[in-house]
């Protein structure tokens, strides 16, 4: 799976130079822009633009494929980000995009030969629609996905570089990725024009999720260290929909019950919440960084102190702005 390394790096910035160009025309001149209402879940007043991410992950798809035409995973995600685009601007049922979600669950970890034993996959499978799920409940707020995206494949990319200590198609879809969601935070964080919506949260959860299936297949990390890393977003999501099952409320509908939203609605700005969160996941990165030539009683360890860390906190701040 070598590439050559001119390509890798010319491939990476050419996407990232499109999408640049894409966003300013949808976010400046653009008649197609989606808008987006409020609701009770927003964070924001007024109208939005979103559906941005169709138009980021796109052009990585493409250019992916040009480095490896036959790698199944890209062509999930470029069907996830269509997907998404549909329900910006129609809103597909839920049971349609649950549907596809399994599909490509099962392609997926098909594709990465993580299919057998049965249990494991149907374990896996879970995992993924539920990944998939609560990275686009944590899609509320300016930068918030793209900076947890930003640290999360950052550190995939710097693993499986020092364990393979060449280029490989992880490198492109780790340095493209960052770079296209640093360009997308200019126009979402700085100049909060536009948001990726859900073309640009399935297609990002999905990267991620491959990435994480890839370190597990290839023995680069563990299960534990893969939820250490994403352990901001899963704490506050899973924590947040048994606090709402618990209430009786209906999960289906709307809400702003999760902590970034809440320390939000209590004065704090969207990139001050966001950054402590990116913090946060850079701090968990590190500590798996720290423990990976650890035995697995250190490793497990860590993610046993983590996680009661990160409820305590959740806990803490159950009262506020609710």
């Amino acid at each position: 799976m070598g590439l050559n390394l001119n390509n890798f790096w010319w491939l990476s910035i050419a996407s990232a130079l499109l999408v640049l160009l894409l966003l300013w025309r949808y976010a400046y001149h653009s008649q197609l822009a989606i808008q987006d209402e409020q609701n009770s879940r927003s964070l924001h007043h007024g109208k939005t633009l979103t559906g941005a991410g169709i138009l980021m992950f796109v052009p990585w798809c493409l250019f992916g494929l040009l480095l490896t035409p036959l790698l199944v995973p890209m062509y999930v995600i470029l069907a996830l980000s269509v997907l998404g685009f549909v329900d910006d601007r129609y809103d597909v049922s839920f049971k349609i995009r649950l549907l596809i979600q399994i599909l490509a669950a099962l392609v997926t970890l098909y594709s990465v030969g993580l299919i057998t034993p049965v249990w494991l996959a149907l374990f896996l499978a879970f995992c993924l629609l539920w990944w998939i799920n609560l990275f686009n409940f944590m899609d509320g707020a300016n930068g918030m996905a793209a900076l947890h995206g930003i640290v999360s494949l950052g550190f995939y990319g710097w693993v499986f570089v020092d364990k393979y200590n060449q280029v490989t198609i992880f490198s492109y879809m780790t340095l493209a990725s960052v770079l296209v969601l640093s360009i997308y935070l200019i126009f979402n964080l700085w100049l909060k024009k536009l948001f990726m919506g859900d073309s640009g949260s399935l297609a990002l959860a999905w990267i991620i999720a491959v990435m994480a299936l890839f370190a597990l297949q290839t023995g680069s990390l563990n299960y534990a260290q893969v939820a250490v890393i994403h352990a901001t977003f899963i704490v506050d999501a899973t924590m947040t929909l048994m606090l709402r099952l618990r209430l009786g409320e209906n999960v289906t509908q709307a809400h702003a019950m999760h902590l970034y939203q809440r320390l939000i609605k209590s004065g704090r700005s969207h990139s001050e919440v966001s950054g402590i969160y990116a913090l946060v996941t850079l701090l968990c990165c590190l500590l798996v960084w720290l423990t990976l030539s650890s035995g697995s009683l250190v490793q497990y360890s860590a993610f046993f102190a983590v996680y009661f860390i990160l409820l305590t906190v959740f806990m803490k701040f159950l009262r506020l702005e609710r």
